[in-house]
C-alpha cells in the first residue's frame, strides 16, 4: 500500500503539493479564527475578572456598568457590608476618555484613548497584579497604567484639569472594546466624571441669568 501511495504521489506530485497547501491553509484559517474568537472573549472578560467580584450592584433597570451608564451612591457599599455573607465591598467607576502626556524626546503631546477606572485601594476593583512599580500610596494624583497605553513609570499624564504620576504598570488590563486601562483613586475618578470644565460652568451661569 505504501509503495502504491508513493507511486501515485510521484505520478501526480503537482496535485499532491497543491492539495497539501490547500489543506494547510484551511487548517491555518480555522485555527486563526478559533484563536481570534477566544482572544476576543478573554479580552471581554478581563475587566470582570480584574474586579474579582461575585456580585455586582448597579442602578435599577439598567444592564450594568458595561452595557450602559449605571450610577449608585457611595454608601451602598457600606450598606452591603452589613448583610450576611458579604465579605468585602468596594465602589468602582468606569469612564472611557482621552488621556494625554508630553513625550520627553520630542516635547509633543500625545493623546491616548483609555478606560479610566476609579477604585478604592484594598477593595474589589483594583488591578490584580503589577509588573513594575508600586501600588497607589497617595489618595490623589497617582495612577496605574496598562503597558498598552505607552506610559512609563514616572510619566505625568494629564486627565482633565490635573496631572497624574504613573507609579505602577499592569499588563492585559483592557476594556471590552480593547482600550487599555488607567487606574486612579476613586475620588479623583468621580471628579473627572462629574466635574464640569470652566466653559461649561460659564455657559450655565449665563443661561441661568438669562432665564432664571
Amino acid at each position: 500500500m505504501i509503495n502504491l501511495a508513493g507511486r501515485d504521489i510521484l505520478h501526480g506530485w503537482g496535485k499532491f503539493v497543491f492539495t497539501g497547501i490547500g489543506l494547510g491553509l484551511l487548517i491555518g484559517v480555522t485555527l486563526t479564527m478559533a484563536g481570534v474568537y477566544r482572544g476576543m472573549v478573554d479580552d471581554a472578560e478581563v475587566m470582570i475578572d480584574n474586579a474579582g467580584a461575585d456580585l455586582w450592584v448597579v442602578q435599577q433597570d439598567t444592564l450594568g456598568p458595561y452595557a450602559e451608564p449605571s450610577s449608585v451612591r457611595d454608601d451602598v457599599a457600606r450598606d452591603l457590608l452589613g448583610r450576611t455573607g458579604i465579605m468585602a465591598a468596594g465602589n468602582v467607576t468606569y469612564l472611557t476618555m482621552q488621556a494625554s502626556s508630553i513625550v520627553p524626546t520630542t516635547g509633543k503631546r500625545k493623546e491616548v484613548r483609555v478606560m479610566l477606572v476609579g477604585f478604592e485601594p484594598g477593595k474589589p476593583g483594583e488591578p490584580a497584579y503589577l509588573i513594575a512599580g508600586r501600588p497607589l500610596a497617595r489618595s490623589h494624583y497617582e495612577a496605574l497604567a496598562d503597558v498598552k497605553t505607552g506610559f512609563v513609570l514616572g510619566e505625568k499624564v494629564r486627565i482633565r484639569r490635573h496631572d497624574y504620576t504613573v507609579v505602577g504598570l499592569t499588563r492585559r488590563m483592557v476594556s471590552s472594546g480593547g482600550d487599555p486601562m488607567l487606574f486612579i483613586p476613586l475620588k479623583d475618578a468621580q471628579e473627572v466624571q462629574f466635574l464640569k470644565d470652566n466653559d461649561a460652568l460659564l455657559n450655565e451661569r449665563v443661561r441661568t441669568a438669562s432665564n432664571p
